[in-house]
């Protein structure tokens, strides 16, 4: 009995010891963690009072660069108001264009009808354009057909013909200027219809 009481106190005098060696451990850990911490705080102490100074030396050379700003812009104030005041020429006198009456004037209004009749010209190009008329290919001769039934636009007549807009464009403005079709330039893209030289024209081609 007497050694199982032995065991037992070399057992809790063992535990013991343990636990005082553990505790030890901590205390000189925390005793270690709290110097460093006390280092960074005197670190972050030390660098914030360092950019302070620098700061507050930033802040006298601002208001130094002011200082000397002010007094450029007074020694310029001085210097322009001591010279004397530039005359400026006289403005040339303004030339007043006569009103032209309206009976003397061209009438800009437009016309009652929108489509425009192909202006009139000269003996030589009426020749030619008689000469044309008279040589009308397979596509004019198409176009002319179709504006038979009615009035057209460029869109239409390029989608039925199957031709390029660029050509459809040359080939309208040729028939245009020769007087067979007649143009309405209110609308985009423009419409053209027939016009009677176009119908007799056609008859005759027929």
């Amino acid at each position: 009995m007497a050694i199982v009481d032995d065991l037992v106190t070399a057992v809790l005098l063992a535990s013991a010891a343990f636990f005082v060696a553990l505790a030890l451990g901590l205390l000189i850990r925390y005793r270690q963690v709290s110097q460093k911490i006390s280092a960074s705080s005197d670190l972050g102490r030390d660098l914030w009072q360092a950019l302070d100074q620098r700061m507050k030396k930033q802040d006298e050379r601002i208001l130094d660069v002011m200082g000397r700003m002010e007094v450029v812009q007074a020694r310029v104030l001085a210097a322009a108001a001591a010279q004397p005041p530039v005359s400026q020429p006289p403005a040339p006198p303004q030339v007043l264009q006569p009103e032209i009456p309206r009976e003397f004037g061209i009438d800009v209004m437009p016309t009652a009808h929108p489509m425009q009749q192909p202006e009139s010209q000269p003996e030589s190009q009426t020749s030619q354009a008689q000469l044309q008329e008279a040589r009308l290919d397979e596509t004019q001769t198409e176009v002319v057909r179709m504006l038979a039934e009615g009035p057209k636009n460029t869109r239409q007549l390029t989608d039925a013909i199957g031709v390029s807009r660029e050509h459809m464009a040359r080939l309208m403005k040729g028939l245009f200027e020769v007087g067979i079709v007649a143009r309405n330039d209110t609308t985009k893209p423009f419409v053209y219809q027939l016009t009677d030289k176009g119908r007799k024209q056609l008859a005759s081609s027929v």
